[in-house]
């Protein structure tokens, strides 16, 4: 097929949702495939063997993606520089900063503040008149709350957030100027609030980060923006929507699980890993671009050095090669391999803190609110976004 005559990506559906039905055939019958993005050839690989072997190769670059040659997802891209898009040795030394904060032995320990925090939005959703927003009152407040706690950002800013995360997460449907705004009032932000916890350091990550910097002259004044702006995104945005995402669906499609979860609830654990393989977050099947600094050889085909890759760990998450009926929701499986927080060195920093906020946040909301059901028949999903996002979720009680 000639290049002019590849399909375009993303697929999208009549909807304006990702078009999954598409991916899910290419993993099955061209696993590995051309496809056009932003009018430029590049790979898209979708089964789960090739996209995992993408993700430990460290021969497929991050850097090299955000390079302005390199095709983009619409208006998405991260600023160089950002831990999410640094390379080894690079990646390496920015990620051995705060390894020791996020162990799962230190991260274990902030369950009883997550069990708190949730405690009280919970008694305060018990309190409001149903309908209700639960993605408001809720599964964003609780992320965003525990996040900023441990950079040390202060309550009263937290609402800024939102808007800005939505520009900055935006594919489609804002100009590149507005996303790339987003971004600089963001970082505007960190940097002054670097510069009022370096006047006034407290027992915090990003006071921690500023005394790397300082002390050990281990980070650059950019670098620790970026990795402030980073933890902060990352560390409330896809956790709030995968738990709103997983309730909605609990409630539409698998009312038998939101049930057996009601009457057992010690079966959290299995069920929100099954959640996280079962319910797609990216909005349209791939994460960033990587580009390859190598020729590889993947899957039987040739990746040249200097073509860009997609990979789909949604499609992944689904490949009948790597779980049993995989379209079927089962908690039981085991082990439960699912690339929800993807895989090497650039696997998730953030995944215990994670499972702990959607298990805790699932648990309770299955205890406190066993009757909980949607206010509305039908649900809004939002359209032109990096993650897969609901325009809200009404519940009632």
């Amino acid at each position: 097929m000639r290049e002019t005559e590849l399909p375009e990506f993303p697929f999208i559906a009549a909807d304006g949702s990702s078009d999954t039905a598409r991916v899910a055939r290419l993993r099955d019958e061209q696993p590995i495939s051309r496809v056009l993005l932003s009018g430029e050839p590049v790979w898209l690989v979708t089964r789960y063997a090739e996209v995992n072997a993408v993700l430990v190769d460290t021969r497929f670059s991050l850097a090299r993606a955000a390079d302005p040659d390199v095709p983009k997802i619409g208006t998405f891209e991260l600023p160089p520089g950002l831990i999410l898009t640094a390379d080894p040795p690079e990646h390496t030394r920015l990620r051995r900063l705060v390894a020791k904060v996020f162990t799962v032995r230190r991260i274990e320990q902030l369950r009883p503040r997550v069990q708190e925090v949730t405690d009280r939005l919970l008694d305060e959703l018990a309190g409001m008149t149903p309908p209700v927003d639960l993605i408001e009152h809720f599964t964003a407040a609780l992320p965003i709350e525990i996040i900023c706690e441990m950079l040390g950002v202060p309550g009263a800013d937290r609402p800024s957030f939102q808007d800005w995360a939505e520009r900055i997460l935006t594919v489609s449907g804002l100009p590149v100027e507005e996303v790339r705004g987003g971004w600089a009032e963001l970082s505007g932000y960190i940097a002054e609030l670097v510069d009022e916890k370096r006047r006034s350091p407290t027992d915090d990550l990003l006071s921690l980060l500023i005394a790397a910097r300082d002390e050990g002259d281990r980070l650059s004044e950019e670098e620790l923006v970026l990795f402030g702006l980073a933890l902060l995104n990352a560390g409330h945005e896809t956790t709030k929507n995968q738990l709103a995402n997983s309730v909605a669906v609990l409630l539409t499609e698998l009312p038998d699980q939101w049930r057996k979860l009601v009457e057992h609830p010690e079966v959290v654990g299995p069920v929100v890993d099954e959640l996280l393989r079962h319910v797609a977050l990216p909005a349209y099947e791939v994460t960033l671009p990587r580009v390859a600094t190598a020729a590889v050889e993947l899957g039987g085909v040739t990746i040249a050095e200097g073509d860009t890759v997609l990979i789909s760990l949604s499609s992944a998450n689904r490949d009948a090669a790597a779980f049993d009926s995989p379209d079927e929701f089962d908690p039981a499986r085991v082990p439960n391999r699912h690339l929800a927080f993807g895989n090497g060195v650039h696997r998730c920093l953030g995944a215990q803190l994670a499972k702990i906020e959607l298990e805790t946040g699932l648990g309770e909301l299955t205890r406190r609110f066993p009757r909980l059901r949607l206010a509305d028949t039908e649900l809004h999903w939002k359209t032109g976004g990096f993650i897969r996002a609901l325009h809200e979720l009404r519940v009632e009680w």
